[in-house]
């Protein structure tokens, strides 16, 4: 088995995907600024470039996850976007390098397209962010690709569309599904950006963590390449369907209140994820039912 290290192994994705490897065997060392009790961490910053250095190392194979994700956040804070996401990509690339780890597998994400021309969305679409935090998961595209072509390593990036499920906390609470729960759950008003008709391509938590376990063998079978694949369900659902369903799961009724659409929100966004199934041999299996029933009960197990 493989000995790994995760960056981000403490959070929504790293935690998830921690247990997986430790799972199928793997050695596991987690690095984030927070604990993570259920395998070895190591309390660092990823933009602290000679840590990276001390703690790189001895690895077959690197889970970048470690990064800001908030959109929203980004457009008030690029340069925090910049410095953690890009430079914090470099200290660990760098430190690969250094150290002759060869094997990088990264969260990318479905921000890097933008505005879509067109759904599915195909890998080699136009990729053209409408937000710094996309622009920074392109730029570390961009950054891997140039790292595999100079130095003999192998790269894969992993686009997700709308990743969600149990353990997802995120504070202030700004991801739909959690804060759809939440808020029916409670009571409050459920926030809704135009009339619901947006549709998105909601993947469960376990579908993208067996995509990142798929991907050790694709580093081993095609190595010094540069990868990247959807990790999407090809399903669309409008928002208000979401909605509707956790009404009937929690057996509550939604106080729905309607703001004018966001700016730059496409009315659809879904991808072809049949790239990473000739590829990677993966497909996702949780249908939004029951992913969503799932993460339900998690959550009403916490209270």
């Amino acid at each position: 088995m493989a000995k790994v290290i995760v960056t981000g192994g403490s959070g929504f994705l790293g935690h998830h995907l921690c247990k997986a490897l430790i799972a199928e065997g793997h050695s596991v060392k987690n690095v984030d600024l927070k604990p993570n009790p259920d395998v070895e961490t190591v309390i660092a910053d990823i933009c602290d470039s000679q840590k990276m250095l001390e703690v790189i190392t001895d690895a077959d194979t690197v889970f970048h996850l470690a990064a800001l994700i908030e959109a929203g956040e980004s457009v008030k804070f690029p340069q925090r976007f910049v410095d953690v996401n890009i430079s914090g990509t470099v200290s660990v690339l760098e430190a690969m390098r250094q150290n002759g780890v060869k094997n990088f597998i990264f969260s990318s994400s479905a921000a890097v397209y933008g505005e879509p021309l067109h759904t599915p969305i195909k890998e080699d679409d136009r990729t053209l962010p409408i937000n710094p935090y996309g622009m920074t998961k392109l730029a570390m595209e961009a950054l891997v690709s140039s790292y595999v072509a100079s130095y003999q390593m192998t790269g894969v990036g992993l686009r997700y569309f709308n990743l969600y499920g149990p353990e997802e906390h995120h504070e202030p609470e700004s991801h739909a599904i959690p804060r759809f729960i939440h808020q029916i759950e409670t009571g409050q008003e459920v926030t809704v950006w135009g009339s619901g008709e947006h549709q998105r391509d909601f993947i469960y938590i376990t579908d993208v963590v067996d995509a990142h376990l798929q991907a050790i063998a694709l580093c081993q079978n095609q190595p010094e390449k540069y990868h990247y694949f959807n990790l999407s369900t090809n399903r669309p659902t409008m928002v208000r369907e979401v909605i509707t369903m956790l009404e009937e799961l929690l057996g509550k009724k939604a106080n729905i209140h309607n703001f004018p659409n966001r700016p730059g929100d496409p009315l659809i966004l879904v991808a072809d994820s049949s790239k990473a199934t000739e590829l990677l041999g993966w497909k996702a299996k949780v249908a939004i039912q029951e992913g969503l029933q799932k993460t339900v009960e998690y959550f009403r197990s916490l209270s």
